[in-house]
This record gives structure tokens, sequence and C-alpha cells, in this order.
């Protein structure tokens, strides 16, 4: 009977596909939508590329003079970020205004209680997905720098090997 060595072996290429753009009519829409909570989502997927887990962990002293305090980051908001974010919290303080929830986005079910808001929510927030919002941000930023890693890493938090999948990009043609 014949057994096929190669039957258990894997394939070594851990290539990922490099990112597309995507088509940024939600994303333009999303941002005069009137809504503030999809407005400060979108304002900061699209200006600064935060991931969704820690969209949804921000809490209300993470957001300080203008600056927005990620992990081992500060980042220093976009005029139109910070903008949206302040009528954010203009409304969540107007709407909930006895809210203990130390997290910043709140919603009608989880304002009485200590818990973040989820990214299923965040997701209808924005009627899109935020990954590909994020995604399309970080390839813009790789074709303005010229694909510098470096770069890359410090402004979106990227892995090298994760910079290099954007970097890919540039100059190839489309």
């Amino acid at each position: 009977m014949f057994v096929n060595p190669t039957a258990r072996m894997k394939n070594p290429s851990n290539i990922r596909k490099a990112p597309i753009a995507i088509d940024l009519a939600q994303v333009r829409a999303n941002l005069i939508d009137g809504r503030p909570a999809t407005e400060a989502l979108t304002a900061l997927l699209a200006f600064h590329a935060v991931r969704i887990y820690q969209l949804a962990e921000l809490k209300l002293t993470d957001v300080q003079d203008g600056r927005l305090h990620i992990d081992d980051r500060v980042i220093l908001l976009a005029e139109p970020a910070r903008d949206r974010l302040n009528a954010y919290l203009e409304y969540r303080l107007k709407t909930w205004p006895t809210s203990v929830n130390p997290h910043l986005f709140i919603h009608a079910r989880n304002w009485t209680t200590l818990r973040p808001c989820t990214n299923w929510w965040i997701r209808k927030q924005l009627g899109t997905s935020g990954d590909r919002i994020r995604q399309d941000r970080i390839l813009d930023g790789a074709h303005a720098n010229g694909g510098e890693l470096r770069a890359l890493c410090d402004l979106f938090g990227l892995s090298i090997s994760g910079a290099a999948r954007y970097a890919s990009t540039v100059n190839q043609p489309a």
C-alpha cells in the first residue's frame, strides 16, 4: 500500500494578502451622520486607525488635552477627530448624566453597568467593518510616507511584519 509522504506537510508560506483600499463613501457619510457615537468612532478609525478592541476598552481618562492615551502610545488627535469626540462627550453627558460607566463609548444597554461596549455594537454604529476602515487608513499612511516601516510602526502601533505588509503595496501597479 502506498502512503503519500507529503500528506501531512504544511505549506510554510505565511504570506498574507496585501490590504486593498476601500470605497470611502460610507466613511464620509459616517463622519457627517448626525449620530455623535458614529461620527466619533469613524473619526478615530479614519484619522488614527485605532483598533476595534481598543475603541471598546477606551476609558474617559484616556482622552486628555486633545490626546488619546492607548497602551504605551500617546496620539495627538486630529482636529476633526477631536471635534467629533467633544461632540460625543457632550451628547454622552446630556443623555446619561448619572452614568458611572468609566468607558468612553456607552449606549442604552450598558450605561448603568461598568461593562464596555461590544465590538458588535461598534460595527452596528459604523454600518461597515471597522477593521477595513483601519486597514485603509494604514494603507494611506504607507503610501504617504513611502512605505517607511519605522514610521508605520510608530504611527499605528504595528509590528515590523505588520508594517511590511502595508509597505509592500507602495510602488506597486494598481
